[in-house]
């Protein structure tokens, strides 16, 4: 049915009729484009006000928030630096919390590890805190300090809105504030904002702002949660169909108006069966407190602060099988982590391999997972297949890596500049400078950036040396040795862990990024944004993926990095209103056309008749019948004109046709031209093959008798057909070499190397005369010396002889003169000049260093040139290529045994048929001359079917393709040009054809009509010498 439909044709009534639809149509749709761009502009602008104007009010929001926090954690340091007692400093805390409820706690940390804490409890529930709460509880005080035998204490007090205390205890602790990322920093004495890390007793996250007091003993440090800035987006975007994000400028989410996904529960895992000695050693461990990194997904990561990974599932798991407690310990670069591991700050590390350097001191756990290396680059440094290829250059490495050590050896990689970087942002940031040529990491992770990042010009190469050559890709936890005795249950957990959970992880973090994307942030666009000052804080119209969408972005605070708001708002929701709205007006209008279509029916009868008419002269110039043409006539001036101007177009189409068949024509002469002059020895083949062709073609065409008598051209067009193919028969010798087209001698290479033989025979010439010198000062008689002379010159002369007359290819070279051939070219002669310098880097690349005693003829390895791309076997060609391009050996040349070209030469000079090929097969011959190819490349073939290139049979030759091989074998075989002959008289020449009628390799009908016609005659008087036509 839609075939059929598609196929119809209609009157001109029709057309008429739907015209004057079209255009009432046409009216309609201006008056609703013009009511659906003022709607849409009016509505549009309505609702971006209103967008721009909440996006400015939440951005406004959280840079007070971010600007509240700060002043309050700066008056606050001012005012505890005169008090020194937790007594001064509760009612101070007390009332700047009272003052400022969104603030989740208050707390001051001095570099003698005293600290002391109040945390708001009406921003927290009992489900999101580790302590055990009552509904009753307003406040949570803690005070650490150390006691008097040295080691921590903390003291954890739950008081009412009186404060009145419910309950206290006291407990050791690992707490050391000094320690803490938000003390460090703050010592800088600015305020800090901190990353997004993990609360003490609780299960969300948050971030510190800190500032050093003016005595500079101790920081005061307020707390805000992540989930406060993320519950004002939602409370305020509920309304809207958009979204909103903040998020740090290295790409991490701090807040969102979307959930993130559920994590997946862990295996339910059965409980290790332990000793009382090992459950107790436990229970005295606990809890211990452990490193998380920051961005080292998918394996050791936070969002938020929470730990999250495939080694954090594993920690949890071995939690589960032994009941060892982790405190994760984040907010912190890798090199941080190591050094309080090694001032026993941090009880463990992971993650970490286990290298010989020993740059990590304690137990260390059965391996957890295998992670190899990798280095990421830019694309175009992606084919490197070792680090050493990157000598002079800059590598990144997150410092404190484990593989540091082994990479900076001065005996190992001291060209190689290596780059310390605190995080993989860091050196993300490096490479995309262009600083550093590479960033070195586990190719896992390396892979998961370039994904976080939207980085497209980058590769992540693994098979490089030294990472495939022994480095150990085992990663492991390690414990102070304090807790080495924790090994042995760890062990066996990690060994269960493997082999009934490994698969499951790996599916999990290495193959389903679900679980790593949501901390990120989720557009490309965003980083765009953040590096466009000039377009933060308006709303900007982008295409994120293939929707409009409208995005708001503002800088909101001020710490480094910079944290972001992100406002997303789909185009579609402005389009709604506006379309329902044109969608009612358009069914009115279509009401008001459709009794219009009565009135189109009667409008075109006047020009049906003239319409017809003018096809018919269209259709006799799509044939190319100018001859046939007439005017139409009509009363419709424009009908008229239209006919008049077909007319006019017939006869220039017909004048250009004629113009490019001259061109095309000329150009081909010009290219036929241009084979023939390349080489002196070509002379005018391309020209005078079409004569000779045209003239067999014409006596063809003329004979009555089988097998001609079926044989014409069609038209003046195939004849031109045959005519271009016979022009362009030999067109692929373009791309032959000239040395080897003219070697008319076998030492000829750009030049007859027979020179640089002869002056090896001088050299042996004068080491003979100085011989004989060397003879007589010996005491040896005089005229005996001379008699040697003599006879070892003329033995040189002789020798020297024959190689001339083998190197002209007259005479057939036997078994024996091979023979004799390498007993004269054995003689040694003494080389003093060094020849490997000099050299072109294609001639270096051959040259191998010759020793200084050389023999008189030699085939070098450097003679021996490889081809630089496979030969051709497209087309159905089926040429058998030699393994090397060219030979050049002085011995292998002249042990030729007939002619001048070696085998590798034949085939260049025969691989002039597979470039004509190319070359005519590329070229988009319009239909009449689609034959071209073909006909142009069959020369060569013969009846038997052992032509060349595509070695056809009798079957597969039309008389068009036996009529050109004839043409080119003649005028070959009269030609007085060619390098390696002279001109063959025209007796021999017609033996020569005869004999190739008898091994099928020409046509015998053709052959004797050729002679019957006397074309050889006819072509001889014309172009031959008197001397060459012996007939």
């Amino acid at each position: 049915m839609i075939r059929c439909f598609k196929n119809a044709t209609f009157s001109i009534r029709v057309a008429i009729g739907t015209l004057f639809i079209l255009i009432t149509a046409l009216t309609s749709i201006l008056l609703l484009s013009a009511h659906y761009k003022f709607a849409y502009s009016t509505l549009k602008k309505h609702q971006l006000d209103e967008y721009s104007l909440v996006s400015e009010e939440v951005a406004q929001k959280i840079k007070s928030a971010d600007s509240q926090a700060r002043h309050l954690t700066r008056s606050l340091a001012n005012i505890i630096a005169s008090k020194n007692s937790i007594e001064q400093w509760q009612p101070i805390l007390l009332a700047a919390l009272e003052s400022n409820p969104e603030v989740y706690s208050l707390y001051v940390g001095t570099n003698t590890d005293e600290f002391y804490q109040i945390i708001n409890l009406d921003l927290i529930s009992s489900s999101s805190s580790n302590m055990k709460l009552e509904e009753s509880d307003r406040w949570v005080f803690v005070y650490i300090h150390r006691a008097e035998d040295g080691k921590q204490r903390k003291t954890v007090t739950f008081v009412d809105e009186s404060l009145h205390v419910r309950e206290q205890y006291s407990l050791p602790s690992k707490f050391l504030p000094s320690q803490r990322p938000w003390f460090q920093s703050a010592l800088s004495g600015d305020i800090v904002k901190t990353e997004p890390y993990l609360f003490q007793n609780m299960t969300t996250s948050g971030q510190t702002y800190a500032f050093l007091t003016p005595s500079g003993h101790a920081v005061v440090g307020v707390d805000i949660l992540l989930s406060t800035t993320s519950d004002m987006l939602s409370e305020i975007f509920k309304q809207h169909s958009s979204e909103a994000f903040v998020f740090r400028q290295t790409g991490e989410m701090v807040a969102s108006t979307r959930s993130s996904p559920a994590e997946n529960t862990s295996p339910n895992l059965p409980l290790l069966t332990m000793t009382k000695t090992e459950q107790a050693l436990i229970q005295k461990a606990n809890p211990l407190r452990i490193s998380n990194q920051k961005h080292w997904a998918p394996m050791d990561y936070n969002v938020l602060g929470v730990p999250r990974g495939y080694s954090i599932d594993i920690l949890k798991m071995i939690t589960q099988m032994t009941g060892i407690q982790w405190e994760f310990v984040n907010g912190l670069d890798w090199s941080t982590f190591v050094r309080q591991f090694n001032n026993h700050s941090l009880d463990a590390l992971h993650s970490l391999q286990h290298t010989q350097d020993g740059y990590i001191q304690g137990a260390f756990s059965d391996p957890i997972f295998s992670l190899p290396f990798g280095i990421l680059v830019p694309e175009h440094l992606s084919s490197i297949q070792s680090i050493t290829d990157l000598n002079g250059e800059k590598i990144a490495l997150v410092s404190g890596w484990s593989i540091l050590p082994t990479l900076s050896l001065p005996n190992n990689y001291s060209e190689i500049e290596i780059i310390e970087v605190n995080s993989l942002f860091m050196g993300i940031e490096l490479l995309k400078s262009g600083e550093v040529s590479g960033l070195i990491d586990s190719s896992i992770v390396l892979k998961n950036i370039t994904q976080q990042y939207f980085i497209d010009d980058v590769s992540v190469v693994e098979d490089i040396a030294p990472f495939n050559q022994g480095i150990d890709w085992q990663f492991h936890i390690v414990l102070r040795e304090k807790y080495s005795e924790l090994l042995p249950v760890i062990n066996r957990a990690i060994s269960k862990i493997i082999n009934s959970e490994q698969a499951n992880l790996q599916q999990k973090w290495q193959s389903d990024l679900s679980m790593i994307q949501h901390r990120l942030v989720p557009h490309p666009i965003f980083y765009e944004l953040m590096a466009s000052p000039q377009k933060h804080g308006h709303l900007v119209n982008v295409l994120m993926g293939s929707k409009e969408t409208y995005i708001y972005l503002q800088p909101v605070s001020a710490s480094t990095p910079k944290e972001f708001l992100a406002i997303v708002l789909p185009a579609e929701i402005l389009h709604k209103q506006v379309l329902n709205q044109v969608y009612q007006t358009a069914e009115v209008t279509a009401l008001l056309v459709i009794p219009m279509l009565w009135l189109a029916w009667f409008f075109g009868t006047p020009i049906i008749r003239t319409v017809k008419s003018l096809e018919q002269k269209t259709l006799q110039i799509q044939s190319k019948d100018y001859q046939q043409l007439k005017p139409v006539h009509s009363r419709i001036r424009e009908l008229s004109l239209l006919s008049k101007s077909i007319g006019q177009m017939a006869t220039q189409l017909q004048a250009n046709e004629k113009q490019q068949e001259i061109l095309l024509d000329s150009i081909i002469e010009l290219i036929a031209g241009a084979i023939d002059a390349k080489s002196p020895y070509t002379a005018k083949h391309c020209s005078r093959v079409p004569i000779l062709a045209m003239m067999l073609a014409d006596a063809a065409e003329s004979s009555r008798r089988p097998p001609f008598e079926n044989f014409c051209f069609g038209s003046e067009q195939e004849k031109r057909e045959f005519r271009i193919a016979a022009w362009l028969h030999d067109c692929g010798k373009l791309t032959v070499p000239e040395h080897i087209v003219d070697k008319g001698t076998k030492l000829e290479a750009n030049y007859n190397r027979l020179h640089e033989i002869r002056m090896r025979f001088e050299v042996l010439w004068r080491d003979i005369e100085l011989e004989g010198v060397k003879k007589q000062l010996n005491g040896e008689p005089e005229h005996q010396v001379t008699t040697w002379i003599n006879g070892r010159h003329k033995q040189l002369q002789r020798e020297f002889s024959f190689i001339a007359s083998l190197n002209t290819g007259e005479t057939v070279v036997t078994e024996e003169d091979i023979a004799h051939l390498k007993k004269i070219g054995a003689q040694t002669w003494a080389r003093h000049f060094d020849d490997t310098i000099g050299l072109s880097p294609f001639e270096k690349s051959k040259k191998v260093h010759a020793p200084e005693i050389e023999t008189l003829l030699k085939d070098a390895p450097e003679h021996k040139i490889e081809r630089y791309h496979s030969p051709s076997h497209d087309y159905g060609i089926k040429m058998d290529a030699p393994h090397l391009l060219s030979n050049l050996g002085e011995i292998y040349n002249l042990s030729i045994t007939r002619g001048t070209l070696t085998k590798e030469d034949r085939y260049r000079i025969n691989e002039h048929m597979v470039s004509g090929i190319k070359m005519l097969e590329s070229l988009p011959f319009p239909n009449e001359l689609k034959s071209v190819p073909r006909l142009a490349t069959t020369h060569h073939e013969t009846l038997s079917g052992k032509g060349y290139p595509r070695k056809l049979s009798a079957e597969d030759l039309s008389t068009k393709d036996r009529i050109l091989a004839i043409a080119d074998i003649f005028e070959a075989l009269t030609s007085g040009d060619r390098p390696y002959k002279k001109a063959f008289p025209m007796n021999k020449v017609l033996a020569i054809m005869s004999d190739m009628v008898q091994k099928e390799q020409i046509d015998a009908d053709l052959y004797s009509l050729f002679i019957e016609q006397e074309i050889h005659l006819r072509y001889a008087h014309e172009f031959l010498k008197p001397e060459e036509d012996d007939s």
